[in-house]
């Protein structure tokens, strides 16, 4: 008799609550979105998926947890990943089918749970190519569960149905009869990958590429900047400035909406080509190798391989990559990681680079270079110079392999749909308050942005940054703004100073250091207080901002002398 014990469960479909289990890298997160039509972060790496996410469709919660190997808790990852399971209706055990007989181990121990549970096998592509293969029929019977491979679509419409087929009883069979491995020997690009020498020189050369190819400006990311910045700034504003009569609204619209928001929106290019490296590096695997081969390079550090993870997401947001610190076992490991972490120069504050650069060199993709890398370089010298043990490396590897390209769109889509979410929306505000501000005075009356509100207080806050040769208050304010949001500092800029930038040498020089080394945005500040607390994170913010300011002051000074003034 074939019995279901879904329907077991509960009669109301409202009461389920589906838990997405398994090992880390096994694919519950890309399940996750593709049931319940999410967009939540993914990666070929262990720690994406940091806390449990839960989402309800159709009166059915579906919960994605962090990646586990068993219910000895040996991450605060593990330990609501295995609190989670206890609570479920149904588990769906999410098993990688090239690493099958790995995650077995996990498998038993979420069925003697006694709950519903439901074997579900992905990269079965992955298992085919390299000559395995995967009996689904008999796994079940050895078992005792439901072991499916459709699409999810289907397997969404199997839950909502309560429709899980148990088999009728459990066979003593040996595994190699329902599953076969296949060739599991290292390739040739993981042989190449997973060589120190050459996994380090890659990614040092990806770089370099990336920034060659978003920043020299016979490129194809500088010519797009300016061609979106020509249609953006100058057509469009133009077609507003002749068509808005009224002197103070086109003033608002021209150069507070068209000048902040649509001068850090011409940035999107660039910011795609960045995003675009970063996640094919992730999604061919390389990124996972990179983890490895640096361990014993990142020990040296007090870090493990594993910190490569949060310091490569970290070029892209510095908010999620101090969440990807979650799962270390290490609490010292983890603050550690979560102090450096902000002088990795994140997406945000390429905008602000440039801004100080461009006008001073055709050619910014050297100076990009030296900034990029000497983020890189301070995080590690940084995280050497603090105590603490390191952090043992446990994870999964990844093949390397090209990425299915409409996996890598997908992502490409979101992350730049986020960043322009965030400018037309986040930005756009900051940008108006800041007008309204630069044109009020404290009477409440209409004033030149001298004379108004946002000039007295920056003025009163501009000698801090007279050592480093600013002595212009808007330029004191956009930096500022972007304790709040990296994004703010370019807008402002474009916003206040519509006639561009005349900064010498030295003290642009003197603010790419100061935002090199000063703390990460509002986001980053709340999720560190989130992994280490409210007082480690204000110390730590503290002592990177006089960090930063010692530091601008003394690149200003250095490069004000004659013997470099002269260069």
């Amino acid at each position: 008799m074939i019995k279901s014990r879904a329907r077991a469960a509960s009669a109301s479909k409202e009461s389920y609550n589906v838990v997405l289990a398994g090992n880390p890298n096994a694919g519950k997160t890309t399940l996750f979105n593709a049931l319940t039509l999410s967009h939540l972060k993914t990666g070929n790496f262990h720690g994406v998926t940091t806390v449990p996410a839960r989402k309800t469709r159709g009166g059915i919660t579906y919960t994605d947890v962090p990646g586990m190997y068993s219910f000895n808790s040996y991450t605060m990852e593990e330990d609501s990943a295995a609190k989670a399971c206890k609570g479920a209706d149904i588990i769906i055990n999410v098993v990688d089918a090239t690493t099958l007989e790995n995650s077995l181990n996990l498998t038993y121990r979420l069925i003697a749970l006694n709950k519903n549970t439901v074997v579900y096998i992905t990269k079965l592509d992955l298992l085919k190519r390299r000559g395995g293969w995967l009996n689904c029929e008999k796994l079940s019977a050895i078992l005792g569960v439901p072991v499916l491979t459709c699409p999810a679509k289907q397997l969404k419409k199997t839950v909502e149905e309560n429709a899980f087929v148990y088999p009728e009883k459990t066979l003593q069979i040996p595994l190699n009869q329902a599953y076969y491995g296949g060739n599991s020997n290292l390739s040739r690009a993981d042989k190449l990958f997973y060589n120190k020498a050459f996994a380090l020189f890659f990614f040092v050369v990806s770089l370099v590429l990336t920034f060659f190819v978003t920043f020299h400006p016979l490129m194809i990311g500088s010519l797009l900047k300016e061609l979106t910045e020509k249609l953006i700034c100058e057509y469009l504003g133009g077609a507003l400035s002749s068509a808005i009569t009224n002197p103070l609204l086109s003033s608002f619209v021209v150069e507070g909406v068209i000048g902040g928001v649509g001068g850090v929106l011409s940035f999107i290019p660039q910011i795609t080509i960045l995003y675009l490296v970063l996640i094919l590096l992730d999604e061919s695997g390389v990124s996972s190798a990179l983890t490895f081969v640096t361990d014993g390079l990142f020990e040296k550090a007090g870090l493990s391989g594993r910190a490569a993870f949060s310091l490569i997401s970290g070029f892209g947001c510095t908010a999620a990559a101090i969440a990807t610190t979650r799962g270390y076992a290490e609490e010292s490991a983890r603050r550690k990681t979560v102090a450096v972490l902000p002088f990795i120069p994140c997406g945000a504050k390429m905008p602000v680079f440039l801004t100080f650069l461009s006008p001073l060199f055709k050619n910014p993709f050297p100076a990009i270079c030296i900034l990029y890398f000497a983020g890189l370089a301070l995080a590690i010298a940084v995280s050497a110079i603090f105590k603490g043990k390191g952090e043992g490396l446990i994870s999964e590897v990844t093949p390397v392999s090209f990425p299915p390209l409409s996996h890598v769109a997908k992502k490409l889509y979101f992350q730049v749909k986020s960043f322009i979410i965030k400018v037309t929306t986040y930005v756009f505000v900051f940008c108006t308050v800041s007008w309204l501000l630069s044109h009020v005075n404290f009477t409440q009356g209409f004033c030149e942005p001298g004379q108004s509100v946002l000039g007295v207080f920056s003025r009163a806050v501009c000698y801090l940054f007279y050592p480093m040769g600013i002595t212009d208050w808007r330029i004191a304010y956009a930096a500022l703004t972007g304790f709040a949001a990296k994004e703010n500092v370019a807008a402002t800029i474009a916003m206040l100073i519509p006639e561009g930038l005349a900064l010498s040498w030295a003290p642009s020089f003197a603010l790419c250091v100061f935002f090199l080394c000063c703390p990460a945005c509002i986001s980053a500040f709340a999720a560190s207080v989130k992994e280490i607390g409210f007082k480690r994170t204000a110390v730590y913010n503290l002592a990177q901002l006089a960090f930063a300011f010692v530091a601008a002051y003394l690149t200003n000074f250095l490069t004000s002398l004659s013997i470099f003034a002269t260069l």
